[in-house]
């Protein structure tokens, strides 16, 4: 069972990686709009690094309220679209391709995210 204080931590760490990954999948949607032609790991690099500012500063100030250092976020967040980009190529190779392979990348991280923001980043 989790603490009370673990629980709402989670939450906000839900609502921050939530907004964090709305404007990445929103980025990313955009991308593939106007450049239909664009490669898919292109568009969820693109969607990352627009993502990546709100996400660090919503972490700091809202889900673990401790100044956490960006260059541990960024070696946390890269890790991320590193595993993410493993996850979306054999998406593709299976077939999928457009949007829904990155959405499912993309939230498939999550959990690593959280775990590694938790317990090295924001201490």
């Amino acid at each position: 069972m989790i603490s009370q204080a673990e629980f709402w931590r989670l939450f906000r760490f839900g609502l921050v990686g939530g907004g964090a990954t709305l404007i990445d999948l929103g980025t990313s949607t955009l991308c593939l709009l106007w450049w239909p032609t664009l490669p898919e790991h292109i568009v969820t690099s693109i969607g990352f690094f627009v993502a990546f500012w709100f996400s660090f500063f919503g972490h700091r100030y809202v889900t673990f309220q401790r100044h956490g250092k960006v260059s541990k976020f960024l070696m946390v967040a890269l890790s991320s679209l590193g595993v993410r980009y493993v996850i979306l190529a054999v998406l593709l190779w299976i077939g999928l391709s457009g949007l829904l392979p990155i959405i499912i990348a993309t939230l498939t991280v999550t959990i690593l995210t959280y775990v590694l923001s938790r317990v090295w980043v924001f201490v």
